[in-house]
């Protein structure tokens, strides 16, 4: 069965969580690297690179998945006034 890479990351968190939300709506993925980033947390010139593959005939539903669950971040996003983590009456 062929395969499709349609992430790459640096990071083993990110690719486990990408991993588990795609194997929630049932489409397998594969997380793969050339090093075992346990032994070597490496990331240079590619050398640490997390790739995730699915099969090429979920790639379009992946990716779909994925573009979903994505939050866009903003330099105009700040918390609400109330959720600043300030005590009252600092600030």
């Amino acid at each position: 069965m062929d395969s499709k890479v349609i992430r790459r990351t640096w990071s083993d968190s990110e690719a486990e969580l990408i991993r588990g939300l795609l194997e929630s709506y049932g489409i397998p993925c594969s997380v793969i690297s050339d090093i075992t980033h346990s032994v070597y947390p490496l990331t240079v010139n590619g050398l640490g690179e997390i790739r995730l593959s699915v099969p090429a005939d979920a790639a379009l539903e992946a990716e779909r998945i994925l573009a979903e669950h994505q939050t866009p971040v903003s330099e105009e996003s700040e918390p609400p006034e109330g959720d600043r983590g300030e005590a009252e009456g600092d600030g």
